[in-house]
């Protein structure tokens, strides 16, 4: 499925898209996690936290919740890869330290009632800007480069 605001890809029947946060289809199952009862209009991009049109940021066409350190983080990171599980993103995240690339994960679980409308992949990791070819080869190295996500691609 192709978002019509950036043209990325996502999964067949996603809600939201992965790249630029806004919602992909008309629909009224996910409500705003500061307002219950509104109707999210996106998602941010960095945690995946359900928003409406009151507590989204919009900064570069992206799509972000009113934490202002996220979309201060995606000036200097960008997201290397999506996988199911804070296990994992933990053992990815420390596989990359040990070859000297620092990363940081954000997972949406903590919104809990919004993960059962998400896809298996609900656990980002975000690694700095000039590492993320050198953490893409590593990730094939690891055998997980099918969680990579690339720019306009499935995240």
């Amino acid at each position: 499925m192709t978002c019509p605001h950036c043209h990325g890809t996502n999964t067949e029947g996603a809600f939201f898209c992965t790249d630029c946060g806004r919602a992909l289809c008309a629909q009224d199952v996910v409500e705003c996690e500061n307002h219950p009862g509104t109707h999210a209009v996106a998602i941010c991009i960095v945690c995946g936290k359900p928003v409406c049109g009151d507590c989204s940021v919009m900064k570069g066409n992206k799509l972000y919740c009113d934490d202002v350190s996220h979309p201060r983080l995606m000036t200097a990171h960008a997201k290397l890869a999506a996988v199911a599980t804070e296990f994992e993103a933990d053992m990815v995240v420390k596989n990359l330290s040990l070859n000297g690339v620092q990363a940081v994960q954000f997972s949406a679980k903590k919104f809990s009632h919004f993960c059962r409308l998400r896809d298996d992949q609900s656990t980002s990791i975000f690694v700095k800007s000039d590492s993320i070819e050198k953490a893409r080869g590593l990730m094939e190295e690891m055998g997980l480069d099918e969680f990579v996500a690339h720019e306009g691609g499935p995240q």
